[in-house]
């Protein structure tokens, strides 16, 4: 299985401005028993108000570059048998201008915005659009080769996206586009769900939509069993619309937010030390006739083997 999007260099940076890294073996017993070969593994920035009350005591001005390298060099310490794409959610922080060094750290996707707005476009607590810097920006990570993750954009930044990226694919770029954690607003109306218009847009980029197995974006139950029948009903209605190839899977497994930082914790349809077994089986079960595809083909051609 590839997990499309996990905030492990977040855990890792986290773990180590505590200087306690005892959360992260408990990470690596779960991956090594989860059957997952691959991670998108990101590393998330939100508002500044918002960092300040996550990292507390720990907080200091964010040097995105610093903490990228950090966590990337940790990540390669405590996972070096996972395969990786480093990804970094929210550009807050970012500047068109470290771009090029944050690709020579590793640095292969992006998602623009949080939920925030900022100065590159906007989440789905705005309703702005991308602006004049934000295209500059994806541009520039465009022409590096870095994959464009449309998760967490409200409609017009969202829509702003795409016609700047085929903007740039009809002048001959390679233009990568994913959705990493991002499930079907027909079936949940949830505003971080994408509705059929928003996911057929994508299908000249021959997207992958990491259907995420993440509860509040799956529906309103708080059973398990039948959570994660609604689950694979998402990944139906994609592979209704776009056709099978345009279908991976995803945790945001949120369990360090209550484990390690002390919030609250959210439903997770899977334990992460079990996914990979238990999501084959049901996928199975439910008729889906092509598991290894949607589970880790479709992920591993679309963004391992680019890079």
């Amino acid at each position: 299985m590839i997990d499309l999007h996990y905030d492990l260099l977040s855990i890792l940076y986290y773990c180590y401005l505590k200087n306690d890294f005892s959360y992260i073996e408990e990470v690596k017993k779960r991956i090594s028993s989860s059957g997952v070969l691959g991670i998108v593994c990101n590393l998330y920035f939100m508002s500044k108000d918002e960092m300040k009350e996550e990292m507390g005591d720990k907080y200091q001005d964010i040097s995105v570059v610093e903490m990228f390298r950090i966590s990337t060099k940790l990540f390669y310490e405590y996972f070096p048998d996972v395969k990786a794409i480093f990804s970094i959610e929210g550009c807050d922080f970012v500047e068109r201008e470290d771009l090029d060094e944050l690709y020579s750290l590793g640095l292969r996707n992006i998602l623009l915005v949080w939920n925030n707005k900022n100065k590159y476009g906007s989440g789905n607590r705005s309703d702005k659009g991308l602006t004049e810097e934000g295209k500059q920006f994806l541009r520039k990570a465009i022409d590096l080769g870095i994959s464009i993750d449309l998760s967490h954009m409200n409609h017009n930044t969202f829509y702003d996206t795409v016609s700047l990226l085929k903007e740039e694919k009809n002048k001959g770029k390679d233009v990568c586009v994913i959705v990493s954690h991002s499930n079907c607003y027909s079936l949940c109306k949830h505003p971080r769900n994408l509705d059929d218009e928003q996911i057929l847009s994508l299908k000249e980029f021959n997207p992958v939509i990491g259907l995420v197995s993440y509860g509040p974006f799956v529906s309103s139950s708080t059973d398990i069993g039948q959570l994660r029948k609604e689950y694979v009903e998402h990944i139906k209605h994609v592979i209704s619309l776009l056709g099978e190839d345009a279908v991976g899977v995803s945790t945001d497994d949120m369990k360090f937010d209550y484990e390690l930082l002390g919030n609250s914790d959210d439903i997770q349809l899977f334990s992460y030390k079990s996914i990979g077994n238990e999501l084959e089986k049901l996928l199975k079960e439910m008729g889906i006739s092509n598991v290894k595809k949607i589970m880790f083909e479709n992920s591993y051609n679309k963004l391992f083997r680019r890079n």
